[in-house]
């Protein structure tokens, strides 16, 4: 099947999109933690961060960008609780990024706007993917300072048990959502139609997800989260064949959904 010249133009832009898509996702995240910090009076500035330098991996992944807040200076003053509010920030950021690009991806204007679409097929992907890292990942870390989740556990005194049992239907849904719905009405709204195109933007959406924020446990401490990124990565390949694009459920769901007039 010949590939028509949009549907080269998105195989370009693909990577330009799947970096802007991150640092869109990542910057809210760190300044919604400063701003946090500053709002209860605990940093001079909203915009002070800790940029993580220009190394190519901190260019490329931001592997270093934190938001530049001292949580043990917070403990010491006496005010566990806004530790936890300034970690909580960063993780509702994401949350409400999730659901205003999943909205979006829904409107007839955006829809009309392939480019558009597409970047913000990948931004929600981002946002569901920074989420992942945290929940359930990092739920059962041992390192405490800066690593949000396991910060809103130790400032609240939570369980990470009840953060695991509640996030983790939150985050089953969320992921099922996109791989079996957002997906798959991407493949109409952009008119994939090529098997070889929709395995790729499959295949992407999986590595980036699985591999790239499900290893996240690999940098924290302890164990339980060194088998959820192992798990998470080794799922990489079973998942990509569940969700081969000419598997039935994914034909039949094209053919539901191209029916209900969503495209």
């Amino acid at each position: 099947m010949q590939i028509s010249r949009k549907r080269i133009g998105l195989i370009f832009v693909t990577p330009l999109f799947i970096l802007f898509s991150h640092y869109l996702s990542v910057f809210p995240h760190e300044y919604a933690h400063s701003f946090a910090a500053w709002l209860l009076g605990h940093k001079n500035s909203p915009f002070d961060l800790n940029y993580g330098g220009t190394t190519l991996s901190n260019i490329l992944l931001l592997m270093n960008i934190d938001q530049d807040v001292d949580n043990k200076m917070i403990y010491a003053l006496g005010y566990p609780s806004h530790v936890g509010i300034i970690a909580l920030a960063g993780i509702v950021m994401n949350l409400l990024l999730l659901i205003f690009s999943f909205q979006m991806l829904k409107t007839y204007v955006v829809k009309q706007r392939p480019y558009l679409y597409y970047f913000l097929f990948f931004f929600n992907l981002m946002n569901l993917g920074s989420l992942f890292a945290y929940m359930p990942i990092r739920i059962f870390a041992t390192q405490t300072n800066m690593l949000d989740i396991v910060d809103v556990e130790q400032a609240f005194g939570l369980s990470p048990w009840w953060v695991y049992s509640i996030c983790g239907y939150l985050m089953g849904f969320l992921i099922w959502q996109f791989f079996t719905q957002t997906l798959v009405t991407a493949y109409l709204t952009l008119k994939i139609q090529n098997l070889f195109l929709q395995v790729g933007l499959m295949s992407i959406c999986v590595v980036i997800f699985f591999a790239y924020f499900g290893i996240a446990g690999f940098f924290s401490h302890g164990a339980v989260p060194y088998f959820l990124s192992a798990t998470s990565l080794l799922a990489v390949p079973g998942v990509i064949l569940l969700l081969w694009p000419n598997r039935y459920w994914v034909r039949h769901q094209l053919t539901t959904l191209a029916k209900n007039n969503l495209t």
